[in-house]
């Protein structure tokens, strides 16, 4: 009795700056079982399976409003941030008292610290996380857990490194999947979608503890096959059998 969007709604808001970020994301939403994603971005990239939402000019900003606060209110998950650029950060806090749920991720990650009403994971690297906390994080995995939990972010973090950390204040994990080949650029962006389609049928620490294993065995298996050289978009199609295939 399944309808085309019971899977979930995923809006995807980036681009300009970095043109490839926000297609990655969606990608990985799509795969990670969202049914519907659409990309509102300056820039298009020819992928049949996302809805592009074209936004004129080069950069998103507050005259983009309009148009992306109606998408924001109908998604169920608002991700956003891949590719944006530091320009546009205005836009996000504006956009972010719409979302029901969201992921910010990249150049989301700035203060002020946008937070969707009802669930919110940030998905930072170390270097995010000291502009978005102002704390230099340690260099051991405890110490780094202690300082997440610690911080005061209202809302989900997965913390990305060599070992994941993952923490909604509360309650902490780490994941441990992955691999060195995953330091390419754009394997964040496919983490960012995965945690968005997730988010829209689990609460966010949830969402945020499986989105960061699904995307390090997707990685595992890329290098499995193909060795060193590895592209983010390799991580997508290794999704569904990480996260769907019984005995995976």
């Amino acid at each position: 009795k399944s309808h085309k969007g019971d899977g979930g709604e995923v809006l995807i808001i980036g681009g300009g700056p970095y043109q490839g970020a926000p297609w990655l994301a969606g990608l990985g939403a799509l795969r990670a079982g969202a049914d519907i994603v659409r990309i509102a971005s300056p820039v298009f990239e020819p992928v049949p399976d996302l809805i592009y939402e074209r936004l004129e000019g080069k950069a998103i900003g507050m005259e983009h409003l309009e148009r992306l606060i109606p998408l924001a209110e109908r998604a169920d998950v608002v991700v956003c941030g891949n590719g944006l650029g530091a320009a546009s950060h205005d836009v996000v806090t504006a956009i972010a008292p719409h979302c029901r749920k969201g992921v910010f991720d990249a150049d989301a990650l700035r203060l002020p610290l946008p937070c969707a009403r009802d669930g919110t994971i940030y998905t930072p690297h170390a270097g995010e996380f000291a502009r978005i906390a102002g704390v230099t994080l340690p260099a051991d995995t405890l110490g780094r857990a202690r300082a997440v939990q610690r911080a005061g972010i209202e809302g989900t973090v997965i913390l990305k490194g060599h070992i994941d950390i993952i923490t909604d204040g509360r309650q902490v994990r780490f994941n441990r999947t992955g691999d060195p080949a995953m330091t390419v650029g754009g394997t964040g962006d496919v983490l960012a979608g995965i945690a968005g389609a997730l988010l829209c049928r689990l609460p966010a620490f949830d969402a945020a503890c499986i989105a960061a294993y699904i995307n390090g065995k997707a990685g595992e298996a890329v290098v499995s096959e193909r060795g060193g050289g590895m592209l983010a978009s390799d991580l997508v199609d290794k999704i569904p059998a990480v996260l769907f295939r019984k005995g995976a």
